[in-house]
């Protein structure tokens, strides 16, 4: 068993910031863009973030971007963030590819997750693409990572009411 004594005011504050830093910084996983900015996952805290991980060969790509940026109108100037995050390979979708992957981007996001670190971090069970992942405002998932998109459903819809109670929560 492992003991030791704390015998410095100055030793508690260590051990306690120590005990206290979230788990998810020591593990975090970096985005990045295509004008090759890094992005790392602990600075989206605060907002409820929505990260729609697919490739440049979906066949729906357009039909996904073009629910995001509805969904990014309807929360504009809300605290809520949407990414589409490309889990292609570099050597498949270049930076320059992904500046507009499925035509025009709007206000949505393009982020790169070319290792595939976040979608294997969120996404548990079935991997299949598109996959959304929507986190809390503490960074945290929230339920299971949604697969399929289908654009004649009510697939945003159901985003946008869990989205709509992880804002109601903050308040």
């Amino acid at each position: 068993m492992f003991r030791h004594s704390v015998r410095t005011p100055i030793s508690a504050l260590v051990i306690a910031a120590c005990l206290s830093t979230p788990l998810v910084q020591a593990q975090d996983v970096v985005f990045g863009t295509p004008t090759g900015q890094q992005i790392p996952l602990s600075s989206m805290q605060g907002k409820v973030v929505v990260m729609f991980f697919s490739g440049t060969q979906d066949p729906q790509c357009r039909d996904e971007f073009k629910a995001l940026n509805g969904m990014a109108e309807r929360y504009s100037g809300k605290p809520v963030s949407l990414y589409w995050v490309s889990i292609n390979p570099v050597n498949i979708a270049s930076n320059d590819r992904l500046k507009a992957p499925c035509g025009p981007v709007g206000s949505v996001v393009v982020l790169r997750d070319p290792s595939q670190a976040a979608f294997k971090r969120f996404v548990k069970s079935q991997a299949q693409v598109p996959m959304v992942v929507i986190l809390d405002q503490k960074g945290q998932p929230h339920g299971e990572a949604i697969g399929g998109f289908n654009p004649d459903s009510d697939f945003m819809n159901g985003l946008a009411a869990v989205i709509d109670s992880l804002l109601a929560q903050q308040k």
